[in-house]
């Protein structure tokens, strides 16, 4: 059985009483082949673009909803305007055949019970009714094979890629605003940090410890802190409201971000390059087209050689960068959490001072920034790498138009 984009499945059976019979169903046998004919001549060639299956939890609620890492493709199907779209034409041819398959199927099973039950009062009725049923029955083993033809892998790859490019948008997107926020709740900690040192340095001139210059200073720092963390936080809104358009949400929906997952490290370790170059080559749409052009001659065929043989070297360069990238966000994973857990042993022993009363609490506010800024950092090097790895896996995939 096959399910179509709105997860139903087609009827690929026949019950004892024959098919639930629908509204399109009660044409008449006559009406049916008009019908057909029309829709046949009116649209040529169905859109064999593959459709999305809208699953449970993709609406939008009119509350709270959180967008999880893991439902950006399902979410993009459901809600993508242009996406959707080429959904909803393509549910819609493939529903038209299958409806008159319902319609040819009924009747033919109606006219063999009839055949049947006339039989022997009524020969030459019987006659035409099976004759009938066996002229609709043939009908519908054509239509069967139409209906399996669109919802086949060929004719549903197309939409497919695009889910695919939109996807690994939508992961970008998701990605960079989620470091943004991180690092913008780090550094509103710091310029937190810098206020509180600012005030104590003005306290500190109005008792003549303190120099003019060192209150300007201060004000130059919370000046800096604040601008830095305001720039992030309109980065991320704007991340945000750009995520939201990409899966047909409204930029001021009340949703929430979920997190990035943690890199797939053993993924990573277990990283084939040789085995992955052959995949990427024959899933890259360059080099298919320039393998698969036409050439008729010696010198159409030394031209589509060497375009092959171009394309092939960009695809394994466009790998082979990508995978170099991989290396090198890995590395600096690693580096920042090292960093990271040296930080937690220095806020432990912030804490504890804390406790203690042995700090100002400008001096525990700047060692809570700096703590905040090494989460931050690891926090965003951890993102990086997963997005390395997503972009290095897409490109595999044959999805390298989204990354252009």
């Amino acid at each position: 059985m096959k399910w179509n984009v709105s997860g139903r499945k087609y009827l690929r059976y026949r019950s004892a009483k024959g098919p639930a019979r629908s509204g399109a169903a009660a044409v008449t046998v006559t009406a049916a082949l008009m019908v057909l004919l029309c829709f046949a001549l009116s649209i040529g060639g169905a859109n064999t673009a593959l459709g999305a299956e809208t699953g449970a939890g993709t609406e939008v609620e009119t509350g709270a909803q959180v967008i999880q890492y893991q439902d950006l493709r399902e979410l993009l199907k459901a809600g993508n305007p242009g996406l959707k779209e080429k959904i909803d034409d393509y549910n819609n041819n493939v529903q038209t055949y299958q409806d008159m398959w319902d319609a040819f199927k009924w009747e033919q099973w109606d006219m063999e019970s009839k055949a049947e039950d006339m039989k022997d009062s009524d020969a030459a009725a019987s006659s035409l009714y099976a004759s009938n049923a066996a002229m609709l029955k043939s009908s519908a083993r054509n239509m069967y094979k139409q209906i399996d033809k669109m919802t086949g892998e060929k004719s549903t790859r197309s939409l497919e890629k695009e889910a695919d490019s939109l996807t690994m948008a939508a992961q970008a997107l998701m990605n960079s605003y989620n470091q943004m926020a991180v690092n913008a709740r780090a550094k509103a900690k710091t310029a937190e940090a810098a206020l509180a040192a600012c005030e104590a340095v003005k306290a500190r001139y109005s008792i003549g410890s303190a120099t003019l210059a060192d209150v300007q200073a201060a004000e130059q720092r919370l000046t800096n802190a604040r601008n830095a963390a305001a720039s992030m936080e309109e980065q991320a809104a704007q991340l945000k409201a750009d995520l939201l358009l990409l899966l047909g949400m409204e930029p001021g929906a009340r949703v929430e971000i979920g997190a990035v997952p943690a890199p797939d490290l053993e993924a990573i370790a277990a990283i084939d390059v040789e085995a992955d170059r052959n995949k990427a080559l024959g899933n890259n749409s360059s080099v298919l087209s320039a393998r698969h052009a036409k050439a008729v001659g010696t010198a159409a065929q030394n031209r589509r050689e060497k375009q092959v043989n171009q394309a092939e070297g960009q695809a394994e360069a466009d790998l082979n960068s990508l995978y170099q990238t991989v290396v090198e966000k890995r590395t600096a994973y690693e580096g920042a959490a090292a960093s990271w857990e040296s930080a937690q042993i220095i806020y432990n022993s912030l804490q504890n001072k804390q406790s203690a009363g042995m700090l100002t609490n400008t001096e525990y506010l700047e060692g809570e920034a700096s703590y905040l800024e090494k989460q931050a950092a690891w926090e965003s090097a951890s993102m990086a790498l997963r997005q390395a790895y997503e972009n290095y896996r897409w490109e595999v995939l044959g999805v390298s138009e989204a990354r252009q």
